[in-house]
């Protein structure tokens, strides 16, 4: 399978960010903060609670399942739904559309992700197996059908590299060889690159997936849901290669666009690992069928939503959904140096930063979404 990757375990461009973040530590850039958190620590810079703009909060606007986002200029690219919409960052105001629902060239059934690479914009639709590329002013392109791979499910695009061929995530489910009793399964993600035209050039391994509830039932098998502090894995695009990111590993893998294992991001020294509390233990009760040796031993050190923002890589710390509010990053340069830590008191997704002002999906009570571009701000 290529060069093997057994871990048990978009690329969006902002040119000039890792210096600035740097700077966040010792000026604002932007005025005196409007919302610094009480309890904020002396060497985080953190997230403004303030929004400078927010886009969907008009009931003739509203914006739905937003899955990126890229500042260019003065203008914010939205990628939500069917449609990418391009906004003047200053006024909110709506300055076009493009795509739109359907099934032919610039049209979707709906958007997965977007990613900028150079002067292009490059979508997803994982239903119809499509990238569609976009100039940075929403001229489209030309468009990219991924082939099946048999015998795995429908790929995921992880992104894109920088000669233009595009890297897939695949999930393999083993239907020759149920569980025979209830268990916590991780189903293998097989890792693909696929040229300019959509073909299967070479497999680059697999990883473990997220872990989740099996148990066999008369003809098929019950999927339930994850287990409290249990394994989860993303991938992304970083630099000219991907990095495979494991919760329960503190460092994360970077590998070039072979495969080929070349540096490890995160702290030094690692820390160890930190055993489940017996309070907390007693989560697992709604998994009575399982053996108890088999569950989660340690808490994870990081969650999903670490990803590439600007030119630098954004770890988020382990948020436990059920009572932490407050969001904790970690950031380094794409090679791997830490350049600080942000914070944020409440969840937020981040999709991009350029300079000072970070690209956030916020949710209000009602779980609505809006985007907003929110200030990093120092101590």
């Amino acid at each position: 399978m290529g060069n093997a990757i057994r871990w048990s375990g978009a690329r969006i461009v902002a040119v000039g960010a890792v210096v600035v973040l740097l700077a966040a530590w010792r000026s604002s850039g932007g005025g005196e903060p409007q919302g610094r958190p009480e309890n904020g620590t002396a060497q985080d810079a953190w997230i403004d609670t303030v929004p400078l703009l927010t886009i969907g909060d008009e009931a003739g606007d509203p914006l739905h399942r937003v899955s990126g986002a890229v500042l260019v200029g003065d203008t914010l690219i939205i990628a939500q739904s069917t449609s990418l919409r391009f906004y003047d960052r200053r006024s909110g105001e709506l300055l076009r559309r493009a795509g739109r629902w359907g099934e032919g060239p610039g049209e979707y059934k709906e958007i997965a992700s977007l990613h900028r690479v150079g002067e292009r914009l490059y979508t997803y639709d994982s239903f119809s197996r499509r990238v569609t590329v976009w100039d940075l002013s929403g001229a489209l392109e030309g468009t990219v059908d991924i082939e099946y791979w048999a015998p795995y499910r429908s790929p995921e695009l992880v992104g894109v590299f920088p000669d233009g061929t595009f890297l897939t995530a695949a999930e393999f489910r083993d239907y020759d060889n149920p569980p025979k009793s209830p268990m916590f399964h991780r189903h293998a993600m097989v890792l693909g690159r696929y040229d300019t035209s959509g073909v299967l050039v070479d497999s680059l391994g697999y990883y473990l997936g997220n872990e989740r509830y099996l148990a066999p039932l008369p003809g098929g098998l019950r999927h339930g849901r994850p287990p409290p502090f249990g394994r989860e894995n993303s991938v992304g695009m970083i630099g000219d290669g991907y990095y495979i990111l494991d919760n329960k590993d503190a460092m994360i893998p970077v590998f070039d666009m072979t495969g080929t294992l070349v540096r490890e991001i995160g702290p030094d020294p690692p820390p160890d690992p930190v055993r489940i509390s017996r309070e907390d233990r007693r989560r697992f009760a709604d998994f009575d069928d399982i053996d108890r040796d088999d569950f989660p031993q340690f808490y994870p050190f990081y969650s999903r939503g670490s990803a590439i923002v600007g030119d630098a890589f954004w770890v988020l710390d382990y948020l436990d959904r059920e009572r932490d509010d407050r969001m904790e990053w970690s950031v380094y340069s794409q090679e791997g140096e830490p350049l600080g830590r942000v914070t944020a008191e409440e969840r937020l997704k981040i999709l991009a930063v350029d300079g000072d002002v970070a690209v956030v999906v916020h949710y209000d009570g009602w779980n609505v979404e809006t985007v907003q571009l929110r200030r990093i701000v120092n101590p």
